[in-house]
């Protein structure tokens, strides 16, 4: 929860899901992994450093700052890889501070570090520049992070990822990048943290009709459980998230028309589009 008013909205910098993607084909719901900025009052809030966190962080140095704050949900490669192209890790006048769920308990510096490491890449972490602060949590705690407080809960994934809730001035934002459901009804848990949100950003990488049979245990949803989900939490509308690779924009629209024709308000992500709940 956030004291007090101001805007709050997210945009999306990069949906893709595993691997980032390129080509004409991929124009409209975009090609870069995942990362979303969202915006609570006077502070703003990166969620997952994916390949879009590249031209985010271009953004954010063009506007005069350089200073940042980034909620992992897991560190799965797609999901921290624009890490090695964030301008404000590389600037002096950097403050960066990363919180995320490490695996296993495992110190969080440690394990990014192994990807500011030879032969991967040239620049040791503990060699850049910036004011850096790193720390992990469980997830299920909340965070408090300034006059923001952050719920989380733990999502079912490969290696554990965590999902995280933002409430402010009577609105809330739900965000559940990867996870696989379990059974037709949704869990009562994520039931629980997601209600009452105006927008729940959920993993919408598969089919039921289609393709999630075939890829059961992979630790992705459908944007058919996304929906129960939504519903269930008495939530307002879906984002769905986590495009797979091979879906092209004629494949992701498609499945959009079938989403809307149930849920006409909900939708898939486009690459840089905004959604505000409450504006300036």
């Amino acid at each position: 929860m956030s004291t007090g008013n101001g805007p709050f909205g997210i945009r999306f910098w990069g949906a893709r899901g595993s691997i980032p993607v390129s080509g004409a084909e991929y124009r409209v719901y975009g090609g870069d992994t995942s990362c979303f900025e969202v915006t609570v009052g006077s502070r703003s809030f990166i969620i997952d450093a994916g390949s879009g966190l590249r031209r985010l962080g271009q953004a954010i140095m063009q506007a005069g700052t350089s200073e940042a704050t980034l909620l992992l949900t897991h560190l799965h490669l797609d999901h921290i890889i624009g890490l090695s192209a964030f301008k404000p890790l590389f600037s002096r006048q950097g403050r960066v501070a990363i919180h995320a769920p490490a695996p296993g308990g495992a110190n969080l510096p440690a394990v990014l570090a192994r990807l500011f490491a030879e032969p991967f890449f040239p620049i040791a972490f503990e060699r850049l520049p910036c004011r850096l602060d790193c720390s992990s949590f469980v997830p299920g705690a909340t965070l408090s992070l300034g006059e923001t407080a952050v719920r989380t809960i733990a999502l079912r994934h490969g290696g554990g990822a965590s999902g995280y809730r933002f409430d402010h001035a009577g609105h809330a934002l739900v965000i559940l990048t990867d996870h696989e459901h379990d059974g037709a009804e949704p869990e009562q848990g994520l039931v629980a943290f997601c209600r009452g949100a105006d927008l729940v950003v959920y993993d919408g990488m598969w089919d039921e009709t289609l393709d999630f049979e075939a890829h059961r245990g992979w630790g992705h949803s459908s944007w058919q459980a996304g929906l129960r989900l939504i519903a269930a939490a008495g939530a307002g509308r879906l984002a769905c998230t986590h495009h797979a690779p091979n879906h092209d924009d004629t494949e992701l629209s498609e499945r959009e028309a079938r989403l809307k024709a149930i849920q006409p308000a909900s939708f898939f992500i486009r690459q840089d589009e905004s959604v505000i709940l409450l504006p300036r």
